[in-house]
């Protein structure tokens, strides 16, 4: 019992020993949790440079300013225009032309050389004010007294008094009515050589060079650097003087074979046969008629109410005489070609108001 008892007593330290010698090795979980920790810490390190180095760069610096570019839209001349809604619910302003400034100013230069945005022809509304008469609205805007007859079908000059609105073009020219057979190229043509169809489709903002009998087109005057109202009170009603075709229309540039200089008609020309009747176009009184050898040739001037005046020139013989008085339809005369060296029969006819020339077409 006694040597069991020391033999235990001598293994006891041994033991102690090898709990001692296991106590002091380091504990493997802290190890890995300090590892781990010393990884998080790289990582979060090599994101930090790798996410913002631009920031840390940037320090010090103006900031950059990034723009942004839109992409550019053409205007497309011939889209509906689009209005807002706060624009729909205010009035819209009436276009308006300072006299003798804006309105000349587009008509300086010939319409050829007109940039596109100013060839289409503007209006503006003018309200005859007490005591105007049409030469004085025409002298306000600098424009000829025919442009604005022409613009407002104008066929009995005494309709324009106090109130009336007119509409005043931008440049001289006048209205012309599409018929049949006509083109843009035919109708340039006729009026100026130099004025070109496609000046005359930017003139009228037309889409295409396709046009409608009918149709009215504004006529630029090249050779210069919508009235119902005033159409229906004419207190007299004209008809054709003779029949045949009109040739040349009032406005249309001629070269007058007396003095041999281009001019704008101021009436018009009809063709037609050897020993046609030319009548009296409306009742008158003759208060002229003679012979020019070379000129007017036999020619005949009416009388009418309302200051009117009628003209027939290049007669083959006449058998009125001055002081007659002809109601509407009665024969003056034939078609020829006094005075001129025409190979046909033309004549030449004219409607004046208060010394004014009209356009004869505007009545028949």
């Amino acid at each position: 019992m006694g040597k069991d008892y020391y033999d235990d007593m001598q293994d006891r330290p041994s033991r102690r020993s090898s709990r001692d010698t296991s106590g002091n090795r380091p504990n493997r979980g802290l190890i890995w949790t300090i590892a781990l920790g010393i990884a998080i810490c790289v990582v979060v390190i090599v994101i930090w440079y790798q996410f913002f180095p631009a920031q840390q760069q940037s320090q010090g610096k103006e900031p950059v300013v990034i723009e942004q570019v839109l992409p550019q839209v053409e205007r497309i001349a011939d889209a509906p225009t689009v209005v807002a809604e706060e624009q729909i619910r205010q009035p819209q302003a009436q276009p308006s032309f300072a006299p003798d400034t804006q309105a000349r100013a587009l008509t300086d230069r010939p319409a050829s050389e007109l940039p596109t945005s100013s060839r289409r022809v503007q209006y503006a509304d003018h309200v005859v004010a007490e005591g105007q008469d049409l030469a004085d609205i025409a002298a306000l805007y600098n424009l000829k007294t025919q442009t604005l007859i022409s613009v407002n079908q104008i066929r009995n000059i005494q309709a324009i008094r106090e109130g009336v609105v007119l509409k005043i073009p931008d440049r001289d020219g006048q209205l012309y009515t599409v018929r049949e057979g006509d083109m843009l190229s035919t109708i340039a043509r006729k009026f100026s050589p130099s004025l070109g169809w496609k000046t005359l489709q930017e003139v009228n903002a037309l889409s295409s060079e396709i046009i409608r009998v009918g149709q009215q087109l504004f006529i630029p005057d090249t050779s210069s650097s919508a009235m119902a109202q005033l159409a229906d009170v004419a207190p007299i009603q004209f008809s054709r003087p003779a029949s045949g075709v009109i040739t040349t229309l009032f406005g249309q540039p001629y070269l007058n074979t007396v003095t041999g200089v281009t001019e704008n008609l101021d009436g018009i020309f009809i063709v037609g046969n050897w020993g046609s009747a030319v009548v009296a176009s409306a009742p008158g009184q003759v208060v002229d008629a003679g012979y020019e050898v070379k000129g007017r040739g036999r020619f005949v001037i009416l009388s009418h109410e309302g200051g009117y005046r009628t003209s027939y020139y290049h007669l083959e013989n006449v058998e009125v005489r001055t002081g007659m008085t002809l109601t509407k339809g009665q024969v003056i005369g034939s078609i020829g070609t006094s005075g001129t060296s025409y190979d046909r029969p033309t004549l030449y006819f004219k409607i004046e108001q208060s010394g004014i020339a009209l356009d004869p077409s505007q009545f028949f």
